[in-house]
């Protein structure tokens, strides 16, 4: 059975996948720019995309994964 870390990265990595890929979604659909509705539909896509971006590196943080040269996370970086 897997450890609770490397479910937790698992889980906050697929989350964050399924965020990208629903704004790739919208953006197949997408046929007005200037359409407000679809300014804050975007809008509500990329915080959801944020979120599960920084839930999935404080998984990754906390599982001790780090690469320093390419993670901006670094706070020595």
């Amino acid at each position: 059975m897997a450890d609770q870390t490397i479910i937790a990265i698992r889980e906050a990595a697929a989350a964050y996948a399924e965020a990208v890929r629903t704004t790739q979604r919208f953006f197949d659909k997408l046929e007005d720019t200037e359409d407000p509705s679809a300014l804050a539909e975007y809008a509500t896509l990329a915080q959801r995309e944020k979120e599960a971006a920084e839930a999935r590196l404080d998984a990754i943080e906390a599982a001790g994964l780090e690469v320093p040269s390419i993670d901006e996370s670094d706070p020595d970086h």
